[in-house]
C-alpha cells in the first residue's frame, strides 16, 4: 500500500512539504521519480517537521485541531438544524441534502458568489441516472456571525431551487 499526503491543511501551506509512505523495496523509485518533479524544500523546514513529529508534539497538533474542528463541526450542524436542513456529519464536514428536484450545482455557483464554496455531491456519481443531490460543506474557521449568515444564505438558495 502505498499513502501520499502532505502537511498543507495540519500544518502550513507554505511549508510546501509533503510525504510518500511506501513499501521499503519501491522507497528508491519513489525517491527517483520525486527528485524529477520538484527541488525538494530546504533541509531547514524538513529537520524541523522530523523534529516536531519525533518529539510528539505533531500528534498533539492533530488531536487539538480534530476537537477544534469537531466542536466548530457540530456548531454548524447546530446552526442547519435550526433552519430546518436535513444533514449528517461527515467527518470534519456536513452533507446538507437538497430536496428532490433541486440541483446541488445551480445552488453551489449560487453561493460561489457570496464567497460561500460547498462541494455540490451529484458531481461524484458515475451514473448520472443515480446521481444523488447535496451539498458538503466544510468546516469553516469563520466566526459563528458569519457561518450563521453564510447559514442563512444557503438555506434561501436552496428554497429558490427547490421546485414546488
Amino acid at each position: 500500500m502505498i499513502h501520499i499526503g502532505s502537511f498543507s491543511k495540519t500544518i502550513d501551506p507554505r511549508l510546501r512539504l509533503g510525504f510518500i509512505v511506501t513499501p521499503a523495496a519501491m522507497a528508491a523509485r519513489f525517491a527517483e521519480v520525486s527528485a524529477c518533479l520538484a527541488p525538494p524544500p530546504g533541509p531547514a523546514a524538513q529537520l524541523a517537521i522530523a523534529a516536531f513529529m519525533r518529539d510528539g508534539h505533531y500528534l498533539r497538533h492533530l488531536r487539538r485541531a480534530k476537537r477544534l474542528y469537531q466542536a466548530q463541526r457540530d456548531g454548524l450542524l447546530d446552526l442547519l438544524h435550526a433552519r430546518g436542513l436535513e444533514t449528517l456529519p461527515a467527518a470534519l464536514a456536513v452533507l446538507v441534502r437538497t430536496p428532490p428536484g433541486a440541483s446541488d450545482l445551480t445552488i453551489a455557483r449560487e453561493l460561489f458568489a457570496f464567497g460561500i464554496s460547498p462541494a455540490p455531491l451529484s458531481v461524484w456519481f458515475a451514473d448520472p441516472e443515480r446521481a444523488q443531490s447535496g451539498l458538503m460543506l466544510s468546516v469553516a474557521t469563520e466566526p459563528r456571525a458569519q457561518i450563521a449568515r453564510a447559514c442563512d444564505r444557503l438555506q434561501e438558495a436552496i428554497a429558490r431551487h427547490t421546485p414546488r
